[in-house]
């Protein structure tokens, strides 16, 4: 009876201790796989994180850089648009005043084209004194006045003295040639100058306005590219900070779970310590128990035969 409430005893200790034993091991296997698991998960938060933040101060600074390439853009840009200007307004203001000079230095050509007047002619020509001389005439005389003016009409009274009106008047006749100027006598004469000049302005101002036009147009194309790129940035940026924030709140996650996950698989290991005396370390396995008590049961049962057949032997006598 005691072997056999031993056995049941011990059976029910075996089962216990299986179970036991079988659940623990499940239950610290699967807390150190999500241990691994969210170590794993802890690193690579980690990592993500340092890679956003390295890209956002990446694209801050490449924003930062743009900024500052526009600001010197549009301070060259409105230098330039300045220096253009003045170019442009000192070109129309030149073309004015040449035009102003070329219209009275045509004016005075016009007028001295049918003006009269002495000239001094090269020493080939013929000298009016001369021909005074030769002909007896004297100059200042009414003689010579009137050779010098068909229409003189004589000396002029004044007073009681006789004066002779010796200056020349519009329309007399003159020794030698008119004096017509010289402004079509040579290619490069006052007027053509003035032309060259006037040209000159001209193309600066024509050139100023073309280089104008194309600087303006290369700096609003750069303009329009710098904003788009530093709308894409400001965007990817944004969207970085928001990947950064959702990363560190799972990483905050992860690292919670995994402490509590470190803790349940230490309780699971301390039930594991309080387990193995019972069910392991007992000198003798379930097996090597359950073989002893058999072997014992078999030997009293074997003395019990032999008790019961002396019994017989002695009734008998």
């Amino acid at each position: 009876t005691r072997l056999l409430e031993e056995a049941n005893q011990d059976a029910d200790h075996e089962g216990f201790c299986d179970t036991e034993m079988g659940k623990n091991k499940i239950t610290r296997t699967k807390l150190s796989e999500d241990i691994d698991a969210l170590s794993a998960s802890i690193d690579e938060g980690k990592a993500t994180i340092l890679k956003l933040a390295e890209e956002i101060a990446m694209l801050t600074k490449e924003v930062e850089e743009l900024e500052k390439a526009m600001g010197e853009a549009t301070t060259m840009r409105n230098a330039e648009k300045a220096t253009n200007k003045e170019t442009v307004d000192d070109a129309k203001a030149g073309q004015t005043a040449v035009a102003a000079a070329t219209a009275v230095l045509k004016d005075f050509y016009e007028k001295a084209s049918t003006a009269t007047g002495f000239i001094q002619l090269s020493k080939t020509q013929n000298d009016p004194r001369a021909f005074g001389l030769k002909t007896g005439v004297k100059m200042g005389t009414d003689e010579w006045d009137s050779l010098a003016n068909p229409n003189f009409k004589g000396s002029v009274e004044t007073g009681t003295e006789v004066h002779v009106d010796t200056g020349h008047k519009e329309g007399m006749q003159t020794f030698g040639e008119e004096e017509t100027g010289k402004q079509d006598e040579a290619k490069f004469g006052v007027l053509a100058l003035m032309e060259i000049i006037q040209s000159d302005f001209a193309s600066l101002q024509s050139d100023t306005e073309s280089a104008e036009a194309a600087a303006a147009e290369a700096y609003e194309r750069f303009m329009v590219e710098a904003n788009k790129n530093k709308s894409m940035k400001l965007k990817k940026t944004e969207m970085d900070e928001a990947d950064k924030i959702s990363a560190e709140a799972k990483l905050q996650t992860d690292t919670a779970d995994s402490k509590a996950t470190q803790d349940e698989l230490l309780a699971a290991d301390r039930y594991y310590e309080k387990l193995v005396p019972q069910c392991i370390d007992q000198g003798q396995t379930f097996e090597e128990r359950t073989g002893a008590r058999k072997a014992e049961i078999d030997s009293l049962k074997e003395a019990l035969k032999l008790l019961q057949s002396e019994d017989i032997a002695t009734s008998s006598l």
